[in-house]
């Protein structure tokens, strides 16, 4: 396998300042001239832009003005293994898939959900499993153990997340259906806004990843998480539809998996414990549930 030394340097763009990336290679990389030859020409020439959810930990997320966290350092890992400039906006979520489809991004490292209304815009690599759960201050009791004991609670939810919609169907189907109370659902544009919403008691609870909301209970203290996780799904990079720039990300992350760099960051950052995946794929709404194995570097 041909490998050369290639580009070292990973930068960031917050509040508009160009700025070192926190996770930066703190030595050369060998670069994979097998993996670099699937990037289409035009990022092999001008780099990848890059948007990343600023406000996601340990996913995604910005301190004291560096991006940081697991899906941050899976971008830095594969900007190095390809030789290619990724260039990374910390921003909103729902500023990302937006600026996606009007080409100002290339991809989103945003723990993306995959959703059928997503993939009518979107390719996706997975990088992990997850569901939804749901926190609420230590001080309260409450028994989250089944979608219906969420009838008649107040629920805070991000702005443009799948937990929206997928609540949304939960109060409908199993709470009015039942005749039992809706879901109180609260949208806030922040996740740092819903999390204050809920341990100032302005709302009940406060929905999210349940990898992000185990954290969130680990780093505070003050958080207690329900026993019920609902709708897994997948979650990961989204790409522009037919973009071949997805084929390359997932071709990388499966060299990833298979030398071990995959689980060492997952475990650096305390998410190795359930949703890891063994194979990377690229799902598109063509082909929703890749079946055909792991992608591998000489696959188109």
């Amino acid at each position: 396998m041909s490998k050369f030394t290639g580009y070292r340097h990973v930068s960031t763009l917050i509040a508009g300042t160009l700025i070192s990336l926190g996770s930066g290679f703190a030595h050369a990389q060998a670069v994979d001239a097998q993996l670099r030859a699937l990037v289409p020409a035009q990022y092999q020439q001008s780099g990848v832009k890059v948007a990343a959810f600023n406000d996601w930990p340990p996913d995604e997320f910005a301190q004291e003005g560096v991006l940081k966290g697991w899906s941050i350092d899976m971008a830095t890992a594969m900007s190095a293994r390809l030789g290619i400039k990724f260039e990374i906006t910390g921003t909103s979520f729902d500023a990302i898939l937006p600026g996606l489809v009007s080409k100002r991004f290339d991809a989103g490292f945003a723990s993306f959900g995959v959703t059928p209304e997503r993939l009518k815009v979107l390719d996706f690599v997975p990088q992990r499993k997850e569901g939804t759960a749901y926190a609420f201050p230590s001080s309260k009791s409450y028994s989250i153990v089944t979608e219906a004991d969420l009838c008649g609670h107040s629920i805070a939810v991000l702005t443009g997340a799948w937990d929206l919609q997928y609540l949304k169907n939960v109060s409908e189907n199993t709470c009015v259906a039942k005749k039992l109370p809706p879901i109180d659902l609260k949208q806030f544009t922040t996740e740092n806004a819903a999390e204050l919403a809920a341990s100032s008691g302005r709302v009940e609870l406060v929905a999210a990843g349940s990898a992000k909301l185990l954290y969130l209970a680990k780093q505070t203290g003050e958080f207690s998480v329900s026993k019920l996780t609902s709708n897994p799904v997948y979650n990961g990079i989204g790409i522009r539809t037919g973009d071949k720039l997805g084929v390359a990300l997932a071709a990388t992350l499966q060299a990833m998996i298979d030398d071990g760099s995959y689980a060492k960051i997952m475990t650096k950052w305390g998410v190795n414990k359930n949703g890891m995946i063994d194979k990377a794929v690229l799902v598109t709404e063509a082909d929703p549930n890749p079946t055909r194995g792991p992608l591998t570097k000489g696959q188109p």
